[in-house]
């Protein structure tokens, strides 16, 4: 795995208000750029949240066509002792073998309003200095000294980029207001007075600075970096926020290391019974368990990056199956057809309602149990093809044949969906299920159970859902819902 952006931001100072702003300001970035019912095959939605958790953490997996690997941003919320911690990061996991160039990617836009957003909400420091999305103009030699200090901050992490104007010449400035990429990434000032130079040169003790000079202090005892106005030809001064940007983002990301973050907690019913050996553990042994935690999710991260990867293959070859006509369709509806015939002449058939679909799907799939909220929503479902809906029905149908002759387990559910072409999510959101939970709960055998499982197909008017339940104790696949979408956290309460 490859770490292609990294930045980690705390407040000191915070509340559990602040905590619960930064989870809201993720939650609501993601339903808006990754809903959860709507992402395009091979991007895959990952959160960990929980009352008892402090943690939480939403992971998005992205696959694209044409690009040798596979994209993992992870966004986290923590409170950790006394510091409240944002941590976003992009990881590019490898999904081919083939040696040959490739053009890295800019940060998406959406990324950097995420950073932005976040410290508009909560007061970041870094060595006592608020962070901020834009550069920060400086004319006082009181405000100069205070930057002059920050660059031998003996806790500062991130970088001081200090542009002084040419104000001798009245040359445009080189930076820009907004900080774009770089925002969450360094404190950037902009001096534009002789004042203003004095006091920093007061306390920074860069020698031979002065006017047109752009200087990158790096966190530590190292030398600055120095671009000079003077070298830099018209036109050329968007080429060097570029390679600035490229160059900072770079060593961030080789740089910062991710939080170490607490497992989550267990739900077990049953306590956890330890010997005094287990009890007694040492500060060593918790860090090797860490470690172990650590190397755990690192696997976890590489089969998802390769689960998302065969999720988009599968999908296009889905769409150029259906481009050349369709086969798999046909081939699904000509086997149904051949059993209502029973030795006739095979054809495809029409399906002309959704009444008639669930006739055929009743008679024809026996592996699948049909409860009656889902033939009353079914029947009054309007918009997709019936035969699309008979469609997945039917291929639903191998799948649960194969589970109750134990071909496949519970956790193969979602890949055998996947093998015959079926949108497969195994649960519904965190948010639809506490506030929405009675959209989603049907009475099965005397007992109130929850459908979370789901396929799905179509957009907008040809949108349709059909919502199952996995009965693990008789091993039954219950079809629950046909419909619209349900309620989630995009509807209104």
């Amino acid at each position: 795995m490859i770490t292609t952006f990294a930045t980690t931001l705390t407040a000191v100072d915070y509340s559990e208000s602040d905590r619960i702003t930064l989870v809201d300001l993720v939650t609501d970035w993601q339903m808006k750029h990754y809903p959860f019912d709507e992402n395009a095959p091979g991007t895959s939605v990952r959160v960990r949240e929980g009352t008892d958790d402090p943690v939480f953490r939403l992971t998005i997996t992205q696959s694209a066509t044409g690009k040798p690997y596979a994209q993992t941003i992870t966004a986290t919320v923590v409170a950790l002792d006394s510091t409240l911690l944002f941590d976003l990061r992009i990881i590019a996991t490898p999904t081919t073998i083939r040696v040959a160039p490739y053009v890295v990617q800019p940060l998406p836009p959406h990324v950097v309003h995420l950073v932005n957003s976040v410290l508009l909400s909560v007061r970041m420091e870094d060595a006592n200095e608020y962070l901020r999305g834009t550069t920060t103009v400086i004319s006082t030699e009181e405000d100069g000294a205070r930057v002059g200090a920050l660059v031998h901050a003996p806790r500062r992490t991130l970088p001081v980029v200090v542009e002084i104007v040419d104000f001798v010449n009245n040359a445009a400035p080189i930076l820009p207001n907004a900080l774009g990429p770089l925002t969450g990434l360094v404190h950037q000032f902009r001096i534009t007075t002789p004042e203003a130079l004095r006091g920093y040169l007061s306390l920074a003790g860069t020698a031979l600075t002065g006017p047109g000079y752009l200087l990158v202090h790096w966190a530590g005892p190292l030398e600055p970096h120095v671009e000079r106005r003077q070298d830099v030809r018209v036109g050329q001064e968007f080429s060097v926020v570029q390679r600035l940007a490229t160059m900072i983002t770079e060593i961030a990301a080789r740089t910062v290391s991710a939080p170490r973050l607490p497992p989550p907690p267990r739900y077990d019913d049953e306590p956890i019974v330890e010997s005094p050996r287990d009890t007694a553990t040492d500060e060593d042994e918790i860090d090797d368990q860490l470690l172990h935690i650590e190397q755990l999710e690192a696997t976890v991260e590489d089969m998802q990056a390769a689960l998302a990867d065969a999720d988009r293959i599968i999908a296009e070859q889905r769409v150029q199956i259906e481009q050349k006509g369709g086969q798999l369709d046909e081939l699904i509806l000509r086997n149904v057809s051949l059993e209502i015939q029973a030795g006739s002449t095979p054809q495809v058939r029409a399906v002309a309602s959704m009444k008639e679909a669930l006739r055929l799907a009743q008679d024809h799939c026996p592996h699948l149990v049909f409860h009656e909220r889902a033939l009353e929503s079914g029947e009054h479902l309007e918009g997709p093809e019936p035969v699309s809906v008979l469609q997945d029905l039917v291929r639903l149908n191998e799948v649960a044949r194969a589970w109750r002759a134990g071909e496949i387990s519970g956790t193969s559910i979602v890949l055998a969906c996947r093998q015959m072409g079926l949108d497969f999510a195994p649960r519904i959101s965190d948010n639809a299920r506490q506030k929405f939970e009675e959209d989603y709960l049907i009475t099965w055998r005397g007992e109130t159970v929850r459908a979370e499982a789901h396929l799905r197909r179509g957009r907008k008017a040809h949108l349709v859902r059909i919502h199952v339940y996995f009965d693990q104790e008789t091993q039954e696949v219950v079809v629950a819902y046909i419909g619209r979408h349900l309620r989630d956290k995009s509807s209104q309460s």
